[in-house]
């Protein structure tokens, strides 16, 4: 009897969907998908069963906290389904006074589909579908979670990425002891003046980063146009601009509104890096549309 894997990540995916190992391995996948992706203090509550407080996971990012719901049941079940779950979960942002839910799932959602989950609350939603996660199981970073939950063992295209991954990390650190070792008075300074950075960013991680920064531009366009709104007349649809201004009332929910107040220098700066970073996943220079 033939044991060969499906190819093109499809093996992932299958394995995914069709789960067998129950809430308590779900939950411990769940959390690491979460460290995976830059969240941090994460907590799973009872992954062994008991009382969860509304809440499967407490996680935080950006200095923001998260309730993380985890829903792996066998098979796809219907949108009504998945959405009847997502509801319950919710409850947990408001019992923790979290700024938001984290919905990890092995379901296929469509995007319409998640779009109509983000927009059931007024606070803020982040939904890692089947296919997110499959593509992020299926980084060189994390083999090892995918084999110990999925029981995948690599390929050898994998084990070629997760060497060319690891070569990467070694070339880097041996930079750093070169430098070290020639002089460390320089060494010293670039350590203390440096970011602490993630050299391994994955295309997931590097979208989350875009799609914060979008949204920061395009509340700021949404304050340049209430202004026209509240003080010049300018007219605007009214069920648009309902829409609008609950929309901008989540930017603020998110990042605080502390944290969106900026002079014209670093809403320059912010279009810039939004500009750069599109231009690494391959949009033309200059593609600020929010």
């Amino acid at each position: 009897m033939s044991n060969r894997r499906s190819s093109e990540g499809d093996e992932t995916w299958f394995r995914l969907q069709n789960w067998t190992k129950g809430q308590k391995a779900a939950e411990r996948i769940s959390a690491h998908i979460l460290k995976s992706e830059q969240y941090h203090s994460v907590d799973p509550s009872h992954p062994l069963g008991g009382r969860d407080g509304g809440k499967d996971i407490l996680c935080a990012k950006s200095s923001n906290k998260y309730v993380g719901a985890v829903y792996f049941p066998r098979g796809q079940k219907s949108f009504s389904e998945i959405k009847s779950k997502f509801m319950g979960d919710t409850e947990g942002v408001i019992k923790n006074n979290a700024q938001g839910v984290v919905f990890i799932t092995n379901q296929e959602l469509t995007l319409s589909q998640r779009h109509e989950l983000e927009n059931l609350v007024d606070f803020e939603v982040t939904v890692f579908h089947l296919e997110r996660v499959s593509s992020i199981l299926d980084q060189p970073s994390n083999y090892g979670i995918r084999l110990e939950y999925l029981d995948l063992e690599l390929t050898k295209e994998e084990q070629l990425a997760f060497f060319a991954q690891q070569e990467h990390k070694l070339n880097f650190y041996s930079e750093k002891l070169e430098l070290l070792a020639a002089d460390y008075g320089e060494f010293k300074n670039y350590t203390l003046n440096m970011h602490e950075h993630d050299y391994n960013r994955s295309v997931d991680a590097i979208l989350i980063e875009i799609d914060d920064m979008i949204q920061k531009v395009w509340y700021n366009r949404h304050l340049n146009l209430r202004y026209k709104v509240e003080f010049h007349g300018e007219k605007v649809d009214p069920e648009i601009w309902k829409g609008a201004l609950a929309s901008a009332k989540k930017v603020e929910t998110k990042f605080g509104i502390e944290n969106l107040g900026r002079d014209d220098f670093e809403w320059g700066m912010l279009n810039g890096k939004v500009s750069a970073l599109r231009r690494v996943l391959g949009e033309e220079w200059d593609m600020l549309d929010t």
